[in-house]
């Protein structure tokens, strides 16, 4: 091998290494941004400064603010870069692997709780936004949304296949019932607006969905 080929992989991997920091530090600076500035005030030159990179930079990175904030989206609610489906990590793979409906439902509401407190301030703002106006980001949020419901309905088949699902539900109307009452907004009303704990919130939601979703003879406490 000779020394300048030794170089060029040198040189790619110094550039490959580079690219990865700035694009995490985008990421990182982003969610920071929206969560105090909201969606209006998080223009692309107020992350790039935010994260210590030029505004071309994150151009070149994201392509545009809806694509910056949709992968920051995803990011925060999975908890890393690495492109593996939420419903496939592990702490929604040991969810769907819980014994009784019952635990079924406590493990993803203690998992959409670890999300909820990543995400709490960045959806708030996102949220506001779309219902605000912004045409972009209320079609990011939809898609969301339905991604999320598509992940639920994958919960409420596992609880379906216990036999512990209530006998007057569906799975549709389950998995839609368990997404209306475990959104984001509905979070976001209890914390914000209310001043609830996350704490209460989570003991709350495990009650709430076992009492909707659970045949009579199944534990609601």
């Amino acid at each position: 091998m000779s020394d300048e080929t030794v170089k060029r992989r040198y040189d790619n991997a110094g550039r490959a290494a580079r690219a990865a920091a700035n694009r995490a530090a985008v990421l990182r600076a982003g969610q920071d941004v929206l969560a105090e500035k909201g969606y209006g005030g998080a223009t692309m030159a107020a992350i790039a400064r935010a994260a210590g990179v030029s505004v071309e930079t994150v151009y070149k990175g994201f392509g545009s603010k809806i694509e910056l904030v949709g992968q920051i989206l995803d990011q925060a609610v999975v908890g890393d870069d690495e492109p593996v489906a939420l419903i496939e990590r592990a702490d929604f793979g040991g969810a769907m692997q819980a014994g009784s409906g019952a635990e079924i439902l406590a493990e993803f509401c203690r998992a959409s709780c670890r999300i909820l407190e990543r995400i709490g301030p960045l959806i708030g703002a996102l949220f506001m936004a779309a219902r605000a106006g912004e045409p972009e980001l209320r079609t990011l949020m939809e898609a969301a949304g339905r991604s999320r419901l598509a992940d639920l309905t994958s919960v409420v088949e596992a609880v379906a296949a216990t036999g512990d699902l209530h006998p007057d539900l569906d799975v549709t109307e389950a998995a839609e019932t368990l997404w209306t009452i475990g959104s984001p907004e509905v979070y976001v009303q209890f914390h914000d607006d209310l001043g609830w704990t996350l704490d209460r919130y989570r003991s709350w939601l495990i009650r709430s969905t076992r009492a909707l979703l659970l045949a009579d003879t199944q534990p609601t406490s």
